[in-house]
């Protein structure tokens, strides 16, 4: 089987695997999108083409829904043996379906949590709009489909296995939290499966409607749907990184993951992805050194400004620089109140301060408001 892992910016918090769906492959938007959303929120995942499908070898009629759940555990196993065991299992559509029934199974004791997305309460459900060629695969064994410009195997083996898969036997085994997100107006799983799903669960259990096509494609719902999962899941994650303590006069940084120029900056405060701009070779995915620095900048003098306009009737200081050439920075200054000329030169003075202090090299030009 081929996978993708996607991987955060810094070290994983926790290890996810995502099942896609009935015929797709791990490129799908639902797959692919909430993946990287993960990444982006710490969490790494791995998604993966199920055999005959995608770039995995082998063929898709060897293939059943038992098979699936065999494959999600080997999978597990793979990630465990090469980085980390998974906490966090997946699945879209009959890959939801999947992902329920191996949360059950002892080899996935490492999985805290579980989430589906469109995912039908019987897994039988994702050959039903087939239902005019299932007659000819029972009689004949196998009968050839067309799923999205594709021709499909569909053997009585798959079916039989399908009908075996009762979730009403396997749905109660799941002691695990459960997220189910589903789609109001999901045309091809109906929300109807995933309330059943939900009443079969045990608790923790939740179900989330968002607005989307079956797929996920439009509209950024994939996005909104794994920002919502990693979110909820963070209860029942148990970090394998924090980030370092840093002290309030203190940074650290570290090279990010995948990006030639990005960094990881820790504050006392938080953390901030710094890149290059894509003018200067980097991806534009974070914050420029020079942004940083006119920000540290364009802060400072608004907090020198009302520091000393104590007593005066300031509204609001208004600060904006613009980067001019090595150490040199233009800045203009607008301050909003009934101020006097004293008053506002007061302040203007004041706003450059911090920086013969701190900063005696850099040189600010300041323009008129």
């Amino acid at each position: 089987m081929v996978g993708t892992l996607d991987l955060p910016d810094t070290p994983p918090v926790a290890f996810a695997i995502f099942a896609h769906c009935f015929t797709c492959s791990r490129f799908v938007p639902a797959a692919s999108r909430v993946c990287k959303t993960l990444a982006e929120h710490g969490i790494a995942c791995l998604r993966f083409d199920f055999p005959g499908l995608g770039q995995s070898e082998g063929e898709f009629s060897d293939t059943t829904f038992s098979s699936n759940v065999e494959d999600l555990i080997a999978a597990t196993e793979w990630l465990t043996r090469e980085y980390e065991a998974p906490q966090l299992l997946l699945g879209h559509s009959l890959g939801g379906a999947a992902a329920l029934k191996a949360a059950t199974r002892p080899e996935m004791d490492s999985v805290g949590a579980v989430v589906t997305l469109g995912t039908p309460f019987d897994p039988a459900h994702a050959v039903t709009h087939l239902a005019e060629h299932i007659r000819d695969a029972e009689e004949e064994g196998c009968v050839t489909v067309t799923l999205a410009g594709r021709d499909i195997d569909i053997t009585r083996e798959f079916l039989e296995d399908l009908a075996d898969n009762n979730p009403e036997t396997y749905l109660p085994e799941l002691r695990k939290p459960l997220l189910l997100i589903h789609s109001p107006t999901d045309q091809t799983v109906g929300v109807e499966n995933a309330q059943k799903i939900l009443r079969l669960a045990r608790f923790p259990k939740s179900l989330v409607t968002i607005e989307a096509d079956h797929l996920f494609t439009r509209g950024g719902s994939a996005q909104r749907a794994g920002r919502l999962i990693a979110e909820w899941v963070q209860p029942y994650l148990r970090p394998s990184y924090t980030p370092p303590s840093v002290a309030e006069d203190q940074v650290t940084s570290r090279m990010a993951v995948g990006s030639r120029y990005g960094a990881m900056v820790e504050t006392s405060s938080g953390t901030l992805l710094t890149d290059r701009a894509k003018s200067r070779g980097g991806r534009g995915q974070g914050h420029s050194p020079v942004d940083l620095l006119m920000a540290g900048l364009a802060a400072a003098s608004t907090q020198a400004i009302r520091d000393a306009a104590d007593g005066m009737e300031l509204t609001d200081a208004h600060v904006t620089l613009t980067y001019v050439s090595r150490n040199i920075f233009e800045r203009r200054i607008d301050l909003v109140g009934t101020l006097s000329d004293a008053e506002r030169r007061t302040l203007l003075d004041a706003a450059t301060s911090p920086f013969q202090t701190m900063l005696p090299g850099i040189k600010i030009l300041d323009v008129p408001a």
